[in-house]
């Protein structure tokens, strides 16, 4: 992978384990492939985001701007909840969307008590089909930017993983279809290794899980390296 000077820069966009959870020790899979690369990284990974929080990042900071851009977001955007819940962005965030969390948070604590998922029917937080077109859209916007889209990491709360894999394949076959964007996944290790890959709350990665990771984006980026 050859970078001229005044590209050598390179952006995250994605959630919990893009932004690296609050006692994780170590730095996250984009620091450590940055690093390795030798690159200046503008890491914009947020708790809790999901495509639609990617549309507002892509806009605030244009990957057009940047030689290459990780994407890795799947994990709140395949989520169950019910249909016609409401959805409050992360980013940008203001005093009103702080307060309007709050109130969602409480809206879901009483729809679970009655059960309105059977009721009223469950959804993923962002349906698939826009899963994806968040994700082209912004491929789209910087078609002289490389890439990267990173799969969701299993998850020990067994039932999500289905849904999480649906997406990643639908990442994978995103990848296939845009030029300028290849597609990695670290699941088998992950999940083989969980217990050093995946922290006690079975979501968030540890230090090896962020390691694995890396390892793999790297393996991507410089084919000649050894396995």
């Amino acid at each position: 992978m050859s970078l001229t000077e005044s590209t050598r820069r390179c952006l995250a966009l994605g959630d919990c384990n893009t932004e690296g959870f609050r006692t994780l020790q170590g730095p996250v899979w984009a620091r450590q492939v940055a690093e390795v690369l030798g690159l200046e990284l503008k890491n914009c990974g947020h708790t809790m985001s999901t495509t639609r929080e990617l549309l507002q990042y892509a806009a605030a900071f244009p990957p057009s701007e940047y030689a290459l851009v990780f994407i890795q977001y799947g994990l709140v955007d395949s989520w169950l909840t019910f249909r016609g819940a409401p959805y409050v962005l992360y980013y940008p965030d203001n005093p009103r969307r702080k307060l309007a969390r709050k109130l969602v948070k409480k809206l879901k604590k009483w729809a679970r008590s009655l059960r309105l998922q059977k009721r009223l029917g469950a959804v993923e937080q962002v349906p698939l089909d826009e899963y994806i077109e968040n994700v082209r859209s912004v491929l789209k916007s910087a078609p002289g930017s490389q890439f990267v889209l990173v799969a969701t990491a299993p998850n020990c709360d067994t039932p999500r993983n289905p849904r999480i894999r649906k997406y990643n394949a639908a990442l994978s076959d995103l990848a296939d279809e845009e030029q300028n964007a290849i597609y990695i996944d670290a699941w088998d290790e992950l999940w083989r290794d969980r217990e050093v890959c995946l922290m006690d709350d079975g979501t968030h990665l540890t230090p090896h899980g962020h390691h694995v990771v890396a390892e793999h984006v790297l393996r991507a980026l410089r084919p000649e390296s050894p396995r």
